[in-house]
């Protein structure tokens, strides 16, 4: 029985590692136009919708446009010349992927300050196996939380680390039927997972 547990836990580290290894489909690049121009390129390996959105400092949303339309490409020149003075982010989102670009805007000027790119995790469940997948861009320690949620306790806590691919799997077998939240943790924000043992 142990050995068969091993096999379906490395089988399923190995799916979850492919399903994971599988991103990359989304790429964005900005490059500084004239003044407060701003040059966007998103591209996908495959036609597909995008979401494009620009935040202010307070996170406000000041712009959103939801492509609808399957492309490969995308080209579009920003214009931030009537933004106030302060940091800006324009981030793009493809099914799982996010691009998230951090600008500038001085006295009219924009400049690409940072881009970091974040990939969600993925979360399965298969014989009261829970895995976990996640391509830690963000770096900094990944910590995973376990709650029933019958009662909001936590039953299970764990410090993933911080090495930039993390696979892990957790032995749900013992807990008792019912619902649970997995909750990932990490410095690009936190994911949520729902679970139900029956």
């Amino acid at each position: 029985m142990k050995r068969l547990n091993k096999v379906l836990l490395t089988i399923t580290l190995a799916l979850s590692a492919g399903a994971v290894m599988a991103t990359g489909n989304l790429s964005v690049s900005i490059s500084e136009g004239e003044g407060a121009e701003a040059h966007v390129r998103v591209s996908s390996a495959v036609e597909s919708q995008f979401e494009m959105e620009i935040r202010n400092q307070n996170n406000n949303i000041i712009y959103y446009k939801h492509i609808q339309q399957p492309v490969k490409m995308v080209l579009n020149t920003y214009d931030f010349s009537k933004l106030s003075n302060g940091e800006y982010t324009f981030s793009v989102r493809l099914d799982n992927e996010q691009n998230v670009t951090t600008l500038a805007v001085n006295d009219g000027d924009v400049k690409v300050v940072d881009q970091l790119k974040q990939v969600d995790p993925y979360f399965g469940l298969l014989n009261d196996q829970l895995s976990i997948s996640y391509l830690n861009h963000g770096a900094g320690d990944v910590k995973l939380y376990l709650y029933d949620e019958k009662n909001n306790n936590l039953v299970h806590e764990d410090i993933l680390g911080s090495e930039f691919a993390l696979h892990h799997a957790i032995n749900l077998s013992k807990l008792k039927k019912g619902s649970y939240e997995a909750v990932l943790v990490s410095n690009n924000g936190a994911y949520e997972y729902e679970i139900v043992l029956n």
